[in-house]
């Protein structure tokens, strides 16, 4: 075993000098592989981008001169054009508001409902009872009205928050939980 490591210890030390390889030389062999394949006729693969995010077909980006301003000032015309966060933020605000709201008052009404069903009816002068079966379903139908609210404002508040993930911004953003810039 220690003959086979010193051999090998010997093999490296006995070998070429290991020398380190400038950039200009890493240049040199590049072009030269370019132009090998050149002549060969296959064809390069270029990728180009602004350097600032991933490309399009993959993660390698090169930065290619005078792309940057033309890229800056369409990403700053497309960021004064879109709907800002705050309104989606303010929007999605307003409406988890009346969601609760409308949550709160169905609670009641169907606690309301629930009591009068166990209370005794009151008779009035003219005889006819007060309450008993038609106060407790008006309740139960203004709490099914209340129940069909609900549904629609949380279905306008999954729009609006998609529509918000669709303009781009994160979830934080949106929830107002995002660090201010």
């Amino acid at each position: 075993m220690r003959l086979l490591i010193w051999m090998t210890v010997a093999f490296f030390c006995a070998g070429a000098p290991v020398r380190a390889q400038s950039l200009a030389e890493a240049a040199r062999k590049e072009s030269e592989r370019r132009r090998q394949l050149a002549e060969q006729g296959v064809e390069a693969k270029v990728i180009e981008g602004d350097g600032r995010g991933p490309a399009p077909q993959g993660t390698a980006v090169t930065f290619t001169p005078g792309t940057g301003r033309e890229n800056v000032s369409a990403q700053a015309k497309e960021s004064r054009s879109r709907t800002p966060a705050s309104a989606y933020r303010n929007l999605l605000q307003k409406l988890d508001r009346e969601i609760s709201e409308c949550e709160e008052r169905r609670r009641r009404t169907l606690q309301q409902a629930e009591a009068e069903k166990w209370s005794p009816s009151k008779v009035l002068r003219s005889g006819r009872s007060q309450g008993g079966p038609n106060l407790q379903e008006r309740l139960k139908k203004q709490a099914e009205d209340l129940e069909v609210k609900l549904k629609r404002l949380r279905r306008q508040r999954s729009e609006t928050y998609e529509a918000g993930r669709k303009a781009g911004y994160l979830p934080g953003e949106l929830d107002g939980k995002a660090v201010a810039p």
